[in-house]
């Protein structure tokens, strides 16, 4: 990815994942989903709560030359289940998922996995699909009372 750089995420990352996160789902993901639904999901987090999973999972960044954390992804590697893959808006389109999702894969090789799991939004699907991926089933998560998320489950063979 010409100008790019993917790398683990350390807990200064916390905050720009934080916002990303947040401004993705409030800018991307509210084409499909009610307000109610986009304002439970969005404000769910705060900028501490990325530590523990930078932490804990394998979480990666995608940097531009200048520094700016434009996407996320993150592996939780034992199960085996792709629990985040976020892009800034204002870097949508330009590959920062494709590498993400790319890097997460080979993550999970490394980490003896053969298949991988994730549940998508419905804004996300299509890009999943695009990367081999396959919608087993759909789900329905309530965020808050009255705040309802809908994905799709997919998986992918890696191996």
């Amino acid at each position: 990815m010409p100008g790019w750089r993917l790398r683990r995420a350390v807990p200064a990352d916390a905050p720009a994942i934080w916002a990303i996160h947040t401004r993705a789902i409030r800018e991307t993901a509210s084409s499909h989903y009610p307000p109610e639904s986009v304002a439970a999901w969005s404000g769910r987090m705060t900028p501490g709560s990325y530590v523990e999973p930078i932490e804990a999972r394998v979480v990666i960044v995608a940097e531009d030359d200048d520094g700016r954390v434009a996407g996320f992804a993150q592996l939780n590697p034992r199960e085996g289940v792709v629990q985040a893959c976020y892009v800034d808006p204002d870097f949508n389109g330009r590959g920062v998922g494709r590498a993400l999702m790319a890097a997460i894969e080979d993550e999970a090789r490394a980490h003896g996995r053969t298949a991988l799991l994730l549940d998508a939004s419905l804004n996300a699907i299509g890009f999943y699909a695009s990367l081999g991926w396959h919608e087993e089933a759909r789900a329905h998560h309530e965020l808050a009372p009255g705040a309802w998320l809908d994905c799709a489950i997919m998986t992918k063979k890696i191996a």
